[in-house]
């Protein structure tokens, strides 16, 4: 009898180990499949290692690919500690060629990656956005029911994007578009200071309007992001900057009305000019929809000074060798020897700054700075893309939505994450 108690127990124990190691065999294979487009590049590669940085700490099991049309570039990439030397797999894709070739592509991944009931997402950065019209990854993604996250710059592209926000509700697919550090975080500054002034007034029994929305933006040398960041200027430079006042659109002259604005310490006083940015007709006309858009613009500068000034002269180039992707790519590339010294003598810092005006003259001042751009674009990045895929609770719907647009639950969580390693944090 007491052989067969033995036994039992034996049995008992021999059953629980293997629940237990069926179940560890389960977590390591319910991993989150991500798909990084352009993650070779300073600003992809950012996000790669973020991506994995975070998921890490969260004990959330991960599995990262980059997407991009040279091996090549993913080879150097890896020699180059871009991405992790470890765990990182490519798969040759090109967004700009034949639309359904791309989705065959997309497809085949989707269906090589193992079992896993957290799916697959998207993440795409192959910038300069500028010059596209038609966001054929995202529409690839509604229709194979993958989350979707880009950092598209460009507001006509991103408001194409919007259009397909009922077929993502249909098809059960969250997507955020124009997401990163600016744009980005940057519009969860702007809704951050919204509310506060709302909430200011509601508890006064005040009705509060937002008057006044300014985004300005610092950035030293490239912020080591690279030729793409510079290349992307250039394209801007040839883009009238949007602007509202008086709840109307107004398009206006690139790197003109510039201002001097305090970005706080250990950056100072620094000149910045109008630039477009898709910060700034999103949260006017998406923040509160029903409130007539306020006046809102965005500016830019960077460090070295001479190069503000090159900007500028870079205006009488003609619009259409400016807004000419390859062209200006490649003059990028070729500067690159020059770009990367500069970023050495002056640093990486990128700096945020949003002002917030209510009707009733109550104002808030919303400030975010980081030593290096390349870093916090991609860590913001990744908790954007990671923010729509949370296991306890979903807090980003299905839609195609702009940063401006997310629920209190999701900025504040985003804006968290995005916190780490800033040496200015004013919100």
């Amino acid at each position: 009898q007491n052989n067969a108690k033995m036994m039992g127990r034996r049995v008992t124990t021999a059953l629980l180990l293997l629940v237990f190691f069926i179940a560890l065999l389960h977590g390591c294979c319910n991993a989150l499949n991500v798909l990084v487009v352009g993650g070779s590049g300073r600003v992809g590669g950012s996000t790669v290692r973020w991506l994995k940085t975070l998921s890490d700490r969260e004990q959330n099991p991960i599995s990262i690919t980059v997407g991009g049309r040279r091996s090549e570039s993913y080879q150097a990439a890896l020699r180059n500690k871009v991405i992790p030397s470890q765990g990182v797999d490519f798969v040759s894709l090109d967004i700009d060629g034949d639309e359904s070739v791309l989705k065959q592509t997309l497809e085949q991944w989707k269906n090589s990656c193992s079992p896993s009931d957290d799916g697959c997402m998207v993440v795409h950065t192959g910038g300069p956005f500028q010059g596209r019209t038609s966001p054929v990854l995202l529409r690839s993604c509604i229709e194979l029911a993958m989350p979707y996250a880009d950092v598209c710059d460009e507001f006509d592209l991103a408001e194409t994007s919007k259009e397909l926000d009922q077929k993502a509700k249909a098809a059960g697919v969250p997507a955020i578009v124009s997401c990163g550090i600016w744009p980005g975080v940057s519009a969860l500054m702007a809704a951050e200071g919204v509310d506060q002034l709302k909430k200011k007034g509601e508890s006064s029994g005040e009705k509060v309007e937002i008057e006044s929305i300014d985004y300005s933006f610092f950035t030293a040398g490239t912020g080591n992001a690279g030729p793409t960041i510079v290349s992307a200027t250039f394209l801007l430079l040839a883009t009238p900057v949007i602007t509202f006042m008086n709840g109307i659109r107004q398009d206006k002259e690139p790197w003109t009305e510039m201002r001097e604005v305090d970005f706080g310490n250990g950056i100072g006083n620094k000149p910045v000019w109008l630039l477009d940015n898709p910060d700034v007709p999103t949260t006017a006309m998406y923040l509160n929809p029903n409130e007539k858009p306020p006046n809102c613009s965005s500016r830019f500068g960077t460090d070295p000074l001479p190069w503000n000034y090159l900007f500028g002269a870079m205006k009488a180039l003609p619009r259409s060798l400016l807004y000419n992707r390859d062209a200006m790519q490649n003059f990028a590339l070729f500067s690159e020897p020059i770009i990367r010294l500069v970023d050495k003598l002056v640093g990486a810092t990128n700096a945020m700054r949003c002002d917030v005006t209510a009707s009733n003259g109550d104002k808030v001042t919303l400030r975010i700075a980081h030593s290096d751009l390349e870093q916090c674009v991609g860590l913001a990045t990744a908790a954007f893309a990671l923010e729509m895929v949370k296991k306890d609770k979903q807090t980003v719907p299905p839609g195609v939505w702009f940063p401006s647009e997310l629920g209190n639950e999701a900025r504040k969580n985003i804006l968290e994450v995005s916190k780490e390693d800033a040496f200015v944090y004013e919100l």
